[in-house]
């Protein structure tokens, strides 16, 4: 692309950083090549390399994929979980559930490792995967068990459980994943300012350079299509349970579908390596290019490419390149599975992340009681379809809104980014209350009424305050997952810091959930 031009520049030779000198020869002897997990999809990598239109290559594309990825998975697990109790019975239920969230609250804590060595997407494919086994899992219970059935009650409890571990690596990688895309475009944005003709005519640089951010509007866009999967969860759910009030294998077999789905789309991602700008004309593209090659060239080092390249070196492999001299590879770590233990506990126990502990705990214990109990208790079965979607629809709104706020402003200070978050979290805290609000007047009202609670109906016009409730909730809760995102891209750069934070966020936020649903 663009090599056909006249007026294009040659490619510069590719050299690489280690071996382009005699001294640096003598310092970093590669040992023999050998095999890395990761290899087992390079076919996927040489296709993704020469194949990928330039479209394709931006980080907005990229979060749309990622998002893609959770709409597969999450139509089905959305459904399994909100249903769990009337398809497996309550006491079955509440074992797998307990499973679930103990052993995701557990990995979280060696989850980051597993990222930092492994890499993204193929710590992605296994934590998809791990979903699937709760789906097989409940197909055998529905063939061969049952109810009255002991093996195949524990044999559900134990799909929960690899789930769970699934989990962990699944939302870790994914919270990398969007950081690093927003670092990346952060990255682009600041290449093409500085090579801007105005900037190369003033002088001035450093002036110029945006201090705009990319992380609300990329975890805002990645919500809103991951909170699709919970629309179309929602509307499998008023269709089917409002003809059957059990789950079924045909059900189960479509799930699975939607899981492996899932499954295989995580080959589609693109590391940040490979990122570029969706630019408007061909100048641009060009200066990029030559940019990202003369970066190769001269060994600088980045936040992005830095452990990238002394994982290929280590390995003694040469990395692919796409035709503008991006590298496909992952930021990898060379660290042993000790020392990125170390590492992760030691990010845990700091200061700023003690501090967002708190925050990070109520995203997970207010779901619980919003989504399980508010809604069984006050809403017929049909109508719990309805609300999920309501629900859902709010989140979509509100991560939108939301990433958009906080992203808003090319060239601020951090004196206004400081305004922008506390805004962010004063508004969270209205609507979240305005909410609460509403539940406990529900909660009134049907002690109010001594003979039974009042299930409300779709077609009922009491069902309006309810819905309200769930309208603020989803609302907030889009908006406190959001601004969490950002204040780790904000306040952490490389991509292991990047896993270590996603990951204690996870723990905490599924230590939440887990006693959450203990109270209940």
């Amino acid at each position: 692309r663009g090599r056909s031009s006249l007026h294009a520049p040659p490619p510069l030779p590719i050299h690489h950083p280690i071996t382009s000198t005699h001294n640096n020869k003598q310092q970093h002897k590669p040992p023999p090549p050998s095999r890395n997990i990761t290899t087992m999809f390079a076919t996927i990598d040489n296709i993704l390399v020469k194949h990928t239109p330039p479209w394709y290559r931006t980080p907005k594309m990229q979060t749309a994929t990622l998002g893609i990825v959770f709409f597969w998975v999450f139509a089905a697990y959305t459904t399994i979980q909100f249903y769990s109790a009337s398809t497996y019975g309550s006491e079955l239920a509440a074992d797998t559930v307990c499973a679930v969230y103990l052993t995701f609250t557990l990995t979280c804590l060696v989850s980051p490792g597993i990222i930092n060595k492994w890499g993204c997407r193929l710590s992605m494919f296994f934590g998809v995967l791990g979903y699937a086994s709760l789906v097989l899992t409940s197909l055998i219970y529905f063939l061969y068990g049952g109810e009255n059935v002991i093996w195949s009650r524990r044999l559900v409890v134990l799909g929960g459980a690899v789930l769970g571990c699934g989990a962990s690596t699944l939302w870790t990688a994914q919270g990398r994943l969007v950081l690093q895309y927003a670092s990346r475009a952060e990255e682009l944005e600041y290449a093409s300012y500085a090579s801007s003709d105005q900037i190369r005519q003033s002088g001035d640089e450093k002036s110029s350079k945006p201090k705009s951010t990319h992380t609300g509007t990329l975890m805002g866009l990645f919500w809103a299509i991951f909170q699709c999967s919970s629309l179309v969860g929602g509307s499998i759910s008023f269709l089917y349970y409002n003809q059957k009030p059990e789950g079924s294998t045909a059900l189960y077999s479509l799930f699975l579908a939607f899981i492996i789905m899932g499954a295989l789309s995580t080959q589609l991602l693109l590391p940040p390596s490979m990122l570029e700008n969706d630019m408007p004309n061909n100048k641009n593209l060009l200066v990029n290019k030559q940019k990202d090659l003369e970066m190769i060239t001269n060994n600088e080092q980045t936040p992005l490419n830095a452990d990238a390249g002394a994982e290929y070196i280590t390995r003694g492999e040469s990395p692919l390149l796409t035709d503008n001299g991006r590298i496909m590879c992952e930021e990898l770590s060379c660290q042993s599975w000790r020392q990125e233990a170390q590492g992760t506990l030691n990010m845990f126990f700091t200061k700023r992340m003690l501090c967002l502990s708190p925050l990070f705990f109520y995203t997970g214990f207010n779901q619980p009681y919003q989504q399980a109990t508010f809604g069984n208790r006050f809403f017929t079965r049909r109508t719990i379809g309805a609300e999920l979607i309501i629900f859902h629809l709010m989140e979509i709104v509100g991560a939108i809104v939301v990433g958009r706020f906080l992203d808003r402003d090319d060239h601020t200070s951090d004196t206004s980014r400081r305004k922008r978050a506390i805004a962010c979290l004063t508004a969270f805290v209205v609507i979240n209350c305005a909410g609460n609000v509403l539940a406990v007047m529900q909660e009134y009202s049907s002690q109010q009424n001594i003979t039974s609670i009042v299930a409300h109906d779709i077609s009922d016009p009491s069902v309006i305050s309810p819905s309200l409730a769930f309208a603020c909730w989803g609302f907030a809760d889009a908006q406190i997952q959001v601004y969490c995102y950002w204040l780790m891209g904000s306040f952490y750069s490389s991509g292991s810091d990047h896993s270590r934070a996603v990951g204690w966020y996870k723990c905490v936020q599924s230590l939440g959930t887990s006693i959450g649903f203990y109270l209940i």
